[in-house]
């Protein structure tokens, strides 16, 4: 999620039928076989890939399951704890820095970032953020903290901010891969926007591209939104097709980190789902 100071909304139905129980149960199934599910902080019903959380755990949707520490011994943990200090000087070489200080990373957690971070070409993997505020700093901690401290959402929570002036993404321990390439998917979306102005990529020619595509329309007027940092404060419409089964707040920035994390974790499923998100992916993503 790219972080808002909105309060966000989970896509649910209290109280609905048991007909339709039957539905959000086979929607989510076939969410979780793409690795697609989490929740909100503070709020209940599904959100789809990376959202915030209170109870974010091993075993919680949207993270990968309980891993036990890499080996029993000491000399296992140094050894695990050398393939990240490795793996973490390869993408720096990029300028992806992986904040260690004061951070929970752990074999498990990096091997999805690392694997996210492979599975994206080097282009992609070039316009990672905002190149003004430096390079992308990776954190993971339970915490949902930034490296200033602060927390956006009072808790544990995965999001990517230019907030404080940097590019952070920020991970709960242990997450799945395409949790990690969606959060990737906004530090690609918003790197030609300004520290915290989140709103604007809404006016640029690529995002209105994509809502073209996909059906989404702005309702706020321009003048508006070009004076507005929070995008989900803004108004939409919304004409398409395609309806992702659940979600954590219906707007075209989370649309493009979810279509951007299929894509790279499972292209032939998004291209069975949305054709059309899938023709807008491969048209203008790098190669």
């Amino acid at each position: 999620m790219a972080f808002s100071p909105a309060t966000h909304r989970t896509y649910s139905q209290p109280g609905a039928s048991a007909r339709w129980a039957l539905v959000a149960v086979a929607a989510l199934g076939l969410l979780l076989s793409y690795g697609l599910y989490n929740r909100t902080a503070g709020e209940r019903g599904p959100a789809l890939v990376s959202e915030a959380s209170s109870v974010l755990q091993s075993s919680a949707p949207g993270a990968a399951p309980a891993r036990q520490p890499v080996g029993g011994s000491p000399a296992a943990a140094d050894a695990s704890a050398g393939a990240v200090a490795s793996g973490t000087e390869r993408w720096s070489a990029e300028g992806i820095l992986f904040v260690t200080e004061g951070q929970a990373w752990d074999a498990a957690s990096f091997a999805a970032v690392d694997e996210a971070l492979s599975l994206l070409p080097a282009a992609v993997r070039d316009r990672l953020g905002n190149p003004a505020l430096g390079p992308l700093r990776i954190l993971v901690n339970e915490e949902g903290r930034s490296l200033d401290g602060d927390q956006p959402y009072r808790g544990a929570a995965n999001f990517f901010s230019t907030g404080d002036g940097l590019n952070e993404l920020v991970l709960f321990p242990h997450q799945r891969v395409s949790t990690v390439l969606h959060e990737l998917g906004h530090a690609y979306n918003l790197r030609g926007v300004a520290a915290g102005q989140y709103a604007r990529v809404l006016l640029e020619a690529e995002m209105q591209s994509f809502m073209a595509a996909t059906g989404w329309r702005v309702v706020t007027p321009a003048s508006v939104v070009a004076q507005t940092q929070d995008h989900a404060r803004l108004d939409y419409a919304y004409s398409g097709s395609f309806m992702w089964p659940n979600r954590s707040h219906f707007d075209p920035l989370e649309d493009f980190a979810n279509s951007f994390a299929m894509y790279f974790s499972d292209p032939d499923g998004l291209r069975a789902a949305s054709p059309e998100r899938f023709s807008w992916m491969q048209a203008n993503l790098p190669k």
